[in-house]
């Protein structure tokens, strides 16, 4: 068992380490794994221990506990040629600008629309990277997402060490020239990545949980790199240095959201069968309504399937939408890293409890695919509110840039 680079407890060690064994206690005035702070109770040993209640979906810690590590150097990295590519001169533009940060040691943020083709200009960047021996990672907080860019990596990749890094992974805990992780399974790595992604900054959890960002930046070894991506920035990534992309790689502009006020369930039904030979995809403020929403298609003659982070089918109907002409009901688990050919997005309650920035991630599934660069998002709302505005606004601000 490899757990070079990783911190586990003692308990998950089935072989000896000898003298590279590196042992810690695994609860102290803070819980040693996820930084949080231990509660006091009654312990199997019997002592009154501090635990940590934050990880618990991890394994119980507690202070009669220890963390080992094997301090042995980690595998050189090998380097790794990427497969053709076809980049438009901007995406090449921001190419340029990640392999400088790479050789430099520095921080970037790639600001591009949905769309934009960011997956591929990664991969100069990381072939950089391997070559001058340095340890990558790409961590997002969505575990569709880090599916989605496995597959894109893997295929551009082709003899390169790649470890994909979920809830569910056959690969728990082990490390690759190329990792593409979930923010949540950082847990269990130390500072053993030189060079760090993060895709869909602003994405929840992360944007909110500081505790992902202590994860981020202790696998981070002394001198990586680090590059952020996102299409909705926050003020906070903003100082960093920037670099701007807002046209798609086709060249088609952005799709821009219709607004319908004061809608009944007639109004969603017209427009699904409008779309009747398309793929559409329907998106709800909470989960708690899905089911609703799914008995009132069905009493219109309309089947739809329901999706939502906490389906336990989600993959399968996923990927079932993806090669039908039918309609999927979700939640704003599916508001980025998804990418749906010839599809068409409705949102209902548009007001409610969606913000901007997730407004703006939704517009941007449609119109993604070069053979079908354009499509219809539509905001079905019963009353105005900012984030409806200043979506729609950013989205028409980033046409005129993009065009200009």
């Amino acid at each position: 068992m490899d757990i070079r680079g990783r911190l586990i407890p003692s308990d998950q060690v089935k072989v000896s380490l000898g003298s590279n064994e590196r042992r810690y206690p695994a609860v102290t005035w803070r819980c040693q794994r996820c930084g949080g702070l231990p509660t006091r109770g009654p312990c199997t040993c019997g002592k009154r221990c501090y635990y940590c209640r934050h990880c618990l979906i991890f394994g119980k810690l507690r202070t009669c506990d220890m963390l080992v590590t094997d301090a042995r150097p980690l595998d050189s990295v090998l380097p790794s040629r990427h497969e053709a590519l076809a980049l438009t001169p901007d995406q090449q533009r921001i190419a340029t600008a990640i392999e400088r940060t790479i050789e430099q040691q520095g921080r970037l943020l790639v600001h591009a629309v949905c769309g934009a083709g960011k997956t591929p200009m990664l991969f100069p960047g990381i072939e950089t990277a391997l070559r001058l021996k340095k340890r990558v990672l790409i961590t997002t907080p969505r575990a569709d997402v880090v599916r989605e860019l496995t597959l894109h990596v893997k295929r551009a990749f082709l003899d390169a060490r790649i470890v994909s890094l979920f809830g569910g992974s056959e690969e728990r805990l082990q490390l690759g020239d190329i990792t593409i992780s979930t923010t949540h399974q950082l847990i269990h790595y130390r500072a053993c990545f030189d060079v760090v992604f993060i895709d869909e900054v602003d994405a929840f959890p992360y944007s909110t949980d500081r505790t992902l960002h202590r994860y981020v930046k202790r696998v981070m070894c002394r001198s990586a790199s680090l590059i952020l991506l996102s299409a909705t920035p926050s003020f906070r990534n903003k100082r960093l240095p920037t670099v701007r992309l807002m046209r798609r790689y086709h060249g088609f502009p952005l799709p821009v959201p219709q607004l319908h006020f004061s809608y009944t369930p007639v109004h969603l039904i017209e427009w699904l069968h409008s779309h009747a030979d398309k793929p559409r995809l329907v998106f709800v403020p909470t989960v708690a309504v899905l089911a609703l929403w799914q008995e009132r298609l069905e009493q219109a003659g309309l089947t739809a399937e329901t999706v939502h982070a906490a389906d336990p089918d989600r993959i399968v109907k996923v990927e079932r939408f993806r090669t039908t002409a039918t309609i999927l009901l979700t939640t704003t688990i599916l508001e980025r890293g998804v990418t749906f050919s010839n599809v068409q997005v409705a949102v209902v309650d548009a007001d409610v409890s969606f913000t901007a920035a997730a407004l703006i991630q939704i517009s941007g599934r449609v119109g993604r695919d070069a053979a079908f660069p354009s499509g219809e998002v539509i905001f079905f709302a019963n009353d105005r509110s900012n984030a409806l505005y200043e979506a729609i606004a950013d989205i028409q601000r980033a046409n005129r840039e993009g065009f200009r």
